[in-house]
């Protein structure tokens, strides 16, 4: 497809995080490390991963606070009170869990071509307040120039404030922006109304995972591998 059609030739490339960069992890995956958490802070395991995922959206609007703040209250809400030394063992491991997907650098040498190939890249995550923590060590901080992290902002994709400001820190008008994604939080549909290039990247390593509000019968442009990204922008 002729990049002309969304606006002006594509200058910078602007993805997705969670499931398009590093993995976005199973559901499985996540109550596992949930069931971590509450056995240190001296939960009930089952009762704290429900209520992990029960409140989603107001973690990834960042309305629950900082990590010592949601697990504590978190604990409150099962009757648990640990005390600080638990809740500050319970962010170590969650953090280490995140480090650990951010450390996934399949994605170093497609960033790293586009960049030599003149291109700016950007970040749009939907994400919790474990994400910007971690970020300056994660070795994507060093591979992109511009990230919006939707707990930062207090709004979600497809917002058009979470692509604008990412937008504006690269200094191009969205009409010159691919945007790069696996379809969560209608972010196709977002990148699309601003006027950027969507492409869905539908990963087979990322089928089976939970994408809450995923774009279903997406008619667009799809890549199956980040690498394809590449090949379209020629």
């Amino acid at each position: 497809m002729n990049p002309r059609k969304f606006g002006a030739v594509p200058t910078a490339v602007i993805f997705d995080l969670f499931g398009t960069l590093v993995p976005s992890a199973s559901m499985e995956k996540r109550d596992a490390i949930s069931h971590e958490l509450a056995d240190i802070l001296g939960v009930d395991r089952q009762a704290f991963a429900e209520i992990v995922r029960s409140i989603f959206d107001e973690r990834m609007r960042g309305e629950i606070g900082d990590l010592r703040q949601t697990y504590s209250k978190l604990s409150a809400r099962l009757g648990g009170s640990p005390d600080l030394d638990r809740v500050d063992d319970a962010i170590t491991r969650r953090l280490e869990f995140s480090h650990e997907l951010l450390g996934v650098r399949d994605a170093e040498p497609v960033l790293s071509r586009l960049r030599r190939d003149g291109y700016l890249l950007g970040i749009v995550t939907d994400c919790s307040v474990e994400t910007p923590e971690v970020w300056p060590a994660a070795w994507l901080c060093e591979a992109v120039d511009a990230v919006s992290f939707s707990c930062v902002l207090g709004t979600r994709k497809p917002h058009e404030r979470n692509y604008l400001s990412v937008t504006e820190e690269l200094g191009v008008d969205a009409s010159s922006c691919v945007y790069v994604g696996d379809g969560g939080s209608q972010e196709l549909s977002g990148a699309r109304a601003l006027g950027m290039r969507p492409i869905l990247l539908s990963d087979p390593r990322e089928l089976g995972h939970e994408r809450p509000d995923e774009e279903v019968g997406w008619r667009g442009e799809v890549i199956t591998s980040i690498v394809d990204v590449l090949d379209l922008l020629g």
